[in-house]
Formats: structure tokens, C-alpha cells, sequence
């Protein structure tokens, strides 16, 4: 009794506190999962340890090897947890560009509304039943508006990658208070050139200042897919 009261003086004064460990079996793949991805999403990829992982769950380090195999296992089932929110707009348009539209701006919701994955997916490869089920829909919705498959994956990519960089690039000058900071950076710059050192891009700095948002993915976006399907635009100019 003297000893466990000792013990916890001891704690009390060095201003630690003790976390309740989790009882035995109260835990789940899918919530090791869900708080690795908050865990992630809201300190940086960087901070994602399974210590760190493990004291936010309440349990130990040991623990967690028993609903992932390793680190790698994790970070996988994180890009698809987070992917699985994603879903394309209902109807579906009947263009192919229109539908690879849809599709990228539901996907940079996505990415924005969890930014450790960009991060994810730039550091490893993602394959799984999640990821092939999205491209089985939407290599779907382009057979419909009569894309081959083997076109119709090196749209699904070409959309994914620009994407999923574009977030990357964007977070850091778009997030909470980095897009003021940003803005900011450009103005200083462009503010007193020397005679003639800038001349065209001190007549835009206030596009330079909006190159991290919406539109400028959106211009982007639909430059790019409106050249991914030229066989399809021209089918389609030909029938009208």
C-alpha cells in the first residue's frame, strides 16, 4: 500500500499523468485505424508513431501488432479508410471529361479533408480492394461513354496524379492561416522591384497569390481532361 501511495506522489509531483490502460480485447482493426488517420491528419504524418498511437488508444505498444502487421500495414489501411469517403456525383455526367472532373474534385475533397494522405500516397504505393474498386467504377463510367479500359486507366492516373500533387503542393500555402501567410510572401516580394526586374509579374501578384485554391486547380483539372479523350471529342463534334 505504502509503495503503490509512494508510487503515486512520485507521478503527481513530476506533473505526469496515468492513463487507464484499455481492457483486453476492447480494441478493433477499424479504430486503430480511425485514430491513426485522426492522429495523422491533425499533427502531420511525421508524428505518426505506434508509441504515440498506441498511448492515444490507451494500450500498449504490443497491442497494436495484433490488428496491423507492421507500420506499412497501417499507413495502407489509413489511405483506404480515408479514401473510402469519397463518392462521385450522382447522375453521372455522359461525357468522359465531365466524369474525370466529377471524380478529381471529389478526390481533392478528400485529400484536403485528410491531408496526411497525399503525403501516403506520394511515399508508397497504395494497392487494395478499396483502390480497385474505385477504379472499377470509374473505368465503368467511362465504358459508358464509350472509353476503352486501357484509355480509360490512363485518364483515371494521369487525374490521380496531378491531384493528389496538387494537394500536396496546396496544403502547406492554403491551410489554417498559411494562405494569408502565403499571400503575404508574394506581396512583400513584388512590393518594391527594382526598375524592370519584374515587370509582367508585378502586374499579377494577385493571381500569384491565388495559385494554391480552387479555381486554379479547376483550371488545372479541366485543361487536363478536356486532352485526355481528343478520339471521343471528336466522335462526339462529328455527330453533332
Amino acid at each position: 500500500m505504502f509503495t503503490v501511495m509512494a508510487t503515486v506522489r512520485r507521478v503527481v509531483q513530476s506533473g505526469k499523468v496515468l492513463r487507464a490502460r484499455r481492457p483486453r480485447g476492447s480494441l478493433s482493426r477499424d479504430q486503430v485505424v480511425a485514430a491513426a488517420l485522426a492522429l495523422a491528419d491533425e499533427h502531420g504524418l511525421e508524428a505518426l508513431s505506434m508509441p504515440r498511437l498506441a498511448a492515444e488508444l490507451g494500450c500498449g505498444v504490443m497491442t497494436l501488432y495484433r490488428y496491423v502487421a507492421d507500420k506499412n500495414d497501417l499507413l495502407d489501411a489509413m489511405a483506404q479508410s480515408g479514401l473510402a469517403g469519397l463518392r462521385l456525383s450522382r447522375p453521372l455526367p455522359d461525357d468522359p471529361a465531365t466524369v474525370m472532373v466529377s471524380w478529381g474534385r471529389a478526390l481533392r475533397s478528400i485529400l484536403r479533408t485528410h491531408p496526411s494522405l497525399p503525403m501516403i500516397f506520394l511515399s508508397r504505393p497504395i494497392v487494395g480492394p478499396g483502390i480497385l474498386n474505385g477504379v472499377e467504377a470509374l473505368l465503368t463510367a467511362l465504358a459508358r461513354c464509350g472509353v476503352a479500359p486501357s484509355v480509360g486507366v490512363r485518364a483515371v492516373y494521369a487525374v490521380l496524379i496531378y491531384t493528389t500533387g496538387f494537394a500536396a503542393w496546396e496544403l502547406p500555402r492554403a491551410g489554417p492561416g498559411a494562405g494569408e501567410a502565403y499571400a503575404r510572401s508574394w506581396r512583400l516580394q513584388l512590393a518594391d522591384p527594382h526598375p524592370g526586374e519584374y515587370p509582367l509579374a508585378t502586374t499579377v501578384v494577385e493571381d500569384l497569390v491565388g495559385v494554391a485554391d480552387e479555381q486554379q486547380y479547376d483550371y488545372g483539372l479541366t485543361s487536363l481532361a478536356q486532352g485526355l479523350f481528343p478520339a471521343e471529342q471528336a466522335a462526339s463534334q462529328a455527330n453533332d
